[in-house]
């Protein structure tokens, strides 16, 4: 996979990264939690990604595709947007377009703010994801590569949350440290993960 290139998602890709985040999170097992029902699944994960990546991560530009939106990742360049602007502008359509069925991801998200670093200066990774098919053949990699290797350069850290043991070993690889365990009421765990530049 060492020929493929990574290059920067805009807003144009919104559809292909949607869908590609959608298709690899259906098992993950924090969205299995958030959503238990299957077949609603795939539905909320579409409006979940749609909100985040249309209306915040990709016009930052950081983010980063493959070619046919293979892998796509999500990047935040300061840290952590801010949470209640957000909200206050895009709660309320987010709510109805959830239908209502928001009460897991906010205990989800309530664990995630509570332990992330707000006085460090870092980049946030919200989520990377490779199309199911293709997982396994190290696409995950090349983007965190590609984003890690600019991070070193400028001399800046790195934190993200793992929600499942493989996603977990897969940034350890690239040099993430657990900084702890995190457990939304009644879920599964969630790894908060640091890294220093390299």
């Amino acid at each position: 996979m060492t020929d493929l290139v990574a290059r920067p998602a805009d807003a144009a890709d919104l559809d292909g990264v949607v869908a590609t985040l959608t298709a690899a999170f259906h098992d993950d097992p924090m969205m299995a939690w958030a959503f238990p029902d299957p077949a609603v699944r795939p539905r909320r994960l579409a409006t979940l990604w749609r909100l985040f990546a249309g209306e915040l991560y990709l016009p930052g530009g950081d983010c980063t595709t493959l070619p046919g939106h293979d892998a796509v990742a999500l990047w935040y360049r300061a840290g952590s947007p801010d949470r209640e602007e957000f909200w206050a502008e895009h709660g309320a359509r987010f709510d109805a377009d959830m239908e209502g069925d928001l009460d897991r991801l906010a205990l989800v998200g309530a664990a995630m703010a509570q332990h992330h670093p707000h006085d460090d200066d870092h980049w946030y990774l919200l989520a990377i994801g490779v199309r199911p098919e293709l997982q396994g053949r190290g696409l995950g990699g090349v983007l965190l590569a590609h984003t890690l290797a600019q991070l070193d350069e400028r001399g800046d850290a790195a934190y993200l949350e793992a929600t499942s043991p493989r996603s977990r070993r897969l940034y350890e690889r690239f040099g993430f440290e657990a900084t702890g365990e995190v457990f939304p009421e009644g879920g599964p765990p969630i790894w908060p993960m640091w890294r220093e530049p390299a």
